[in-house]
């Protein structure tokens, strides 16, 4: 029965995922102010590497130049930081949400 009930709740998460991922995302510029520099260096990155599209889309072979190539290690690193702190915000709201369930069962 508990491991039962403990399947479904998992499930009822998992289902719920998407909608709360798509919540952090939307309101994560208005509350993280490193998230929104990472997301205008990307911007700058791709506007002085026009390249990085077309790497991105997969789009053929691609010649760099070591300038070119060391703005695309700073571009996937600026990524990789700014999806870390995307996921930063989802384990933050998991551990809000948590705290709030179990202060309105009585547990807190």
């Amino acid at each position: 029965m508990q491991n039962e009930f403990f399947s479904q709740l998992l499930a009822q998460l998992e289902d719920r995922f998407e909608e709360m991922d798509s919540e952090i995302t939307v309101v994560l510029p208005e509350r993280d102010e490193k998230y929104v520099a990472l997301q205008v260096h990307l911007k700058e990155l791709e506007r002085m590497f026009p390249f990085i599209e077309s790497v991105l889309d997969g789009a053929g072979a691609v010649r760099l130049s070591a300038e070119e190539h060391a703005g695309l290690v700073e571009y996937n690193r600026t990524t990789d930081d700014a999806e870390n702190r995307e996921r930063l915000n989802l384990y933050l709201t998991g551990h809000r949400d948590c705290f709030a369930y179990l202060k309105r069962i009585g547990l807190l």
